[in-house]
């Protein structure tokens, strides 16, 4: 099958959109969990893992609203409401690269977090259903679609996983096994990306010394040849 310039941009950002949406629950979740053992009478707020999204927050605000805006304002770029529409804008114009039942798993997303919106639900353990359906989504991507357009959704999903891992400081073999994988995609499509920038990426995701230095520039530049390295 040959895809446009428009198409594979599309299911690159669909594949990354997906992984951010089922990374961001998952995160939000071990945040909220986190939340409910601070002591009675002491006000916790997101601040970590706001800035481990490069969220700025003007001001002093309480949880609580933090974490309506980060679940469903749709004003919100980094909310996970935003992150779904984004998701559905995509699939709505790939329906046919996707086929329909993959369709459908991000339109049930899209269909919950709307519900879960109008309904306020603050109980992030309630949205078990939205990961639930971004599972069953890669579930059937892996078992309809086939070619560059799996390709590209992979190049995507992978990308972003990397770049979740290395925000919250996932532990080094984390994110060298993840490279390991996100590596044979481009094997496949070695055209895909810059092999300047991939080459940078390399010698830096093999410095596990440098990498758990926690050191900020360090990881602001990996994040940043990440970013980079897929030309779409």
């Amino acid at each position: 099958m040959i895809l446009s310039a428009n198409t594979c941009n599309r299911l690159f950002w669909l594949g990354r959109y997906a992984e951010r949406g089922y990374l961001f629950l998952h995160l939000m979740r071990k945040a909220y969990d986190e939340v409910l053992d601070v002591p009675v009478g002491e006000t916790p707020v997101y601040s970590d893992f706001l800035k481990k999204l490069d969220v700025y927050i003007e001001g002093s605000l309480d949880t609580s609203y933090q974490i309506m805006d980060q679940l469903y304002n749709p004003e919100t770029v980094t909310s996970l409401r935003s992150i779904i529409e984004y998701m559905m804008d995509n699939a709505i114009v790939l329906r046919t690269e996707i086929r329909t039942e993959s369709f459908s798993y991000i339109e049930m997303c899209r269909d919950l977090i709307r519900v879960k919106s109008i309904q306020k639900d603050s109980n992030i353990t309630n949205l078990q259903p939205i990961t639930d359906a971004l599972l069953a989504f890669w579930g059937s991507i892996q078992e309809r679609v086939y070619g560059r357009a799996r390709t590209f959704l992979m190049l995507g999903k992978m990308i972003e996983h990397i770049d979740m891992n290395i925000r919250f400081d996932y532990k080094h073999y984390r994110i060298e096994e993840a490279m390991g994988v996100l590596e044979k995609f481009i094997e496949d499509e070695p055209a895909l990306v810059d092999k300047v920038i991939i080459a940078k990426l390399r010698a830096m995701v093999v410095d596990k010394e440098a990498y758990e230095k926690y050191d900020p520039e360090y990881k602001d530049k990996m994040l940043n040849y990440l970013n980079c390295l897929v030309v779409v």
